[in-house]
């Protein structure tokens, strides 16, 4: 361990990593800890190598950060042709549709709904009220643009991760997708890449954004190996003021987000595991180890592969397979450029006969309408440029039809499909269906992290607030996700057959509300019921209510508790609202009111005979 920081000024500048910090910790106790930390990631590291070195790539492919003076923004400006003077260099932003359709696609909103545990009316009221709260949360947070994000990222890099906590000032979980995951180093339970053991999340800061995010000094400090590096330690009154961080060059400091979980015992018995977070700057425990009981036993992220790939704690990539085929298509388009721009930079002239001079005269040129004086034996032959005979059209085609079997994209959804495909809707279908066929294991494992994210947040919510909790303690419920159709006339397909089914009492009305993804089909019924209840909307139904409480009190059947007393309410309130609509000019219980002649024909009960009723 070092003696104390060294205010030395050197040219050759380090940053403070977790190896550094290792050797360079401030106690023995932050040394066992960095030492602990350490040996976790390095045992993942030769896996999230070779991850790192795959988002870098995904990156340039993604978003090139080569612009090229002739072309613009370059994919592969290392290739031959864009730093050959005189050649064509043709770079096509081809990889971006295959990120952003597939994903714009999976981010259609699925359909939801949050089951009952259990068939008891309690039961089915806190689900609906769970429901609620589950609708609000993610409105509240803007769910559906971190949903859009986490799919784009995953299918860029292969996977990524959400971050739930809680928020102190808005008072309820967050999600935080991790839009860089090649900082997050991932700890698996098992070999089977299911459940999380630790987590890490690596950042980089700048020392006095350092200083202003933990309040510690950083200062400059001389190692073993002759570089600087900014040395964390922590702030005292009785320290002397720090010498400035810009003496520290272009250092940076990494720091760790450690989550982490530890048993608890009683006695010889496992009790439960305790999730404890820790933050490591450089060489110093800014922040101590903490136990959160809201996570009871879990980490705060939940991962998201973007396929599955037995035995590899990854998903593929969308741009792994087509990376090759669109590279060999610019390679090819690049070719036939070249070849065009031969074509068309007109003819070549050379000097023939038995006098002809190695080295052409100086302003010796052909013109056009013109005579040139060549020399004496001498005569001016036209060079024609070579003309490859190849059909270069049929070979992108056939690139073309490569990269449709890997990725599936077709035509009608690269906004290529031909006049006829989209008059047809039996076409339109088929291809539709085709492509949401290799979605369904994508999607599968998409839906299962939007229920893992909300189970976490659930449980968050239910640890921090008191009417959530109570909500949960009366039975919660279980969220049931659906694929949602990406044809529109599939839509119009299940309205119908929802509305068949609720007509042919297999199906209930709520059910159906949830085929057709409402969001809350109790609100929903509360809302029909009040709407046809009013007698300025619906006075045929309201009076049909009404003959039917008369009936059964005639027949001596006791209404259902409540009923009469709504049907008097809603009556009442028909009545007013059916006077304000005509404007009040007839007061009620007037003789002009109580004619034969003035009053409405009575609908005939159904079952009854003519003079019953």
């Amino acid at each position: 361990m070092a003696s104390g920081p060294q205010l030395l000024d050197d040219v050759r500048y380090a940053n403070m990593t977790l190896g550094r910090g290792v050797q360079h910790a401030a106690t023995e106790e932050v040394k066992d800890l960095l030492i602990r930390l350490h040996g976790k990631v390095e045992s993942v590291r030769q896996e999230h190598e070779v991850f790192r070195q795959w988002c870098d790539r995904a990156d340039k492919l993604y978003f090139p950060p080569t612009i090229n003076e002739r072309t613009g923004a370059d994919i592969w400006p290392d290739h031959e042709s864009a730093n050959v003077n005189g050649r064509q260099h043709v770079s096509l932003s081809l990889p971006t549709p295959y990120i952003d359709v597939p994903s714009a696609l999976q981010a259609v909103e699925p359909i939801e709904n949050i089951l009952a545990t259990d068939s008891t009316d309690e039961a089915v009221a806190a689900a609906a009220a769970l429901e609620r709260v589950y609708v609000a949360w993610k409105n509240e947070g803007d769910f559906d643009i971190k949903w859009h994000k986490a799919i784009v990222t995953k299918a860029l890099y292969g996977r990524t991760a959400a971050r739930v906590y809680w928020d102190a000032d808005i008072k309820a979980p967050v999600v935080e997708v991790i839009n860089q995951p090649r900082h997050l180093f991932l700890g698996w339970k098992t070999d089977n890449f299911e459940q999380l053991e630790w987590a890490a999340y690596r950042m980089y800061y700048d020392p006095d954004s350092l200083i202003e995010e933990f309040g510690v000094e950083v200062v400059p400090f001389r190692a073993d190996d002759g570089y600087t590096l900014p040395f964390v330690q922590q702030r005292s009154w009785d320290d002397i003021p720090a010498r400035p961080a810009s003496g520290l060059g272009n250092t940076r400091i990494e720091v760790w987000d450690y989550w982490y979980r530890e048993p608890v015992w009683k006695g010889n018995k496992f009790v439960r595991m305790d999730t404890y977070n820790c933050v490591v700057a450089g060489n110093v425990v800014v922040r101590p180890p903490t136990k959160y009981p809201e996570y009871k036993g879990k980490l705060p992220y939940v991962p998201l592969f973007n396929t599955f790939v037995p035995g590899v704690p990854n998903g593929r990539p969308d741009l792994f397979d087509v990376e090759p085929l669109l590279r060999e298509k610019m390679e090819r388009i690049t070719n036939g450029s070249q070849m065009i721009a031969n074509v068309t930079g007109g003819d070549s002239y050379q000097l023939t006969g038995p006098d002809a001079p190695l080295r052409v005269p100086q302003g010796l040129k052909p013109v056009k309408g013109g005579i040139i004086a060549p020399g004496p034996g001498n005569r001016i032959e036209v060079i024609q440029p070579f003309i490859a005979q190849f059909q270069l059209e049929q070979f992108l085609t056939r690139i073309d039809r490569e990269l449709a079997t890997i990725s599936g994209l077709n035509d009608l959804l690269l906004g290529l499909a031909p006049a006829q495909v989209l008059s047809s809707s039996k076409a339109i279908n088929a291809l539709i269906s085709n492509y949401e066929a290799r979605l369904s294991l994508r999607r599968k494992l998409l839906y299962k992290w939007r229920r893992d994210v909300w189970n976490l947040a659930r449980d968050i919510f239910g640890e921090k607030n008191k009417d959530v909790k109570a909500i949960i303690g009366r039975g919660g419920g279980f969220l049931d996700i659906q694929d949602p159709s990406l044809n529109p006339r599939d839509e119009l397909e299940t309205a119908t057959r929802a509305i068949n089914l609720v007509n042919s009492k297999l199906w209930s009305v709520r059910r159906a509300m949830d085929a057709v993804g409402v969001d809350d089909p109790e609100t929903e019924l509360d809302f029909i019921r009040d709407e046809r209840t009013d007698a300025t909307l619906f006075p045929a139904d309201v009076q049909v209510m009404a003959q039917l409480l008369g009936a059964l009190q005639s027949l001596g059947i006791q209404a259902p508790q409540g009923a009469q007393a709504a049907a008097e309410g809603q009556a009442a309130s028909g009545t007013d609202g059916l006077r304000q609509a005509l404007g009040g000019a007839t007061p009620g219980g007037t003789v002009a009111t109580q004619g034969d002649e003035s009053q409405g024909i009575t609908p005939p009960i159904a079952g009854a005979g003519p003079t019953e009723g």
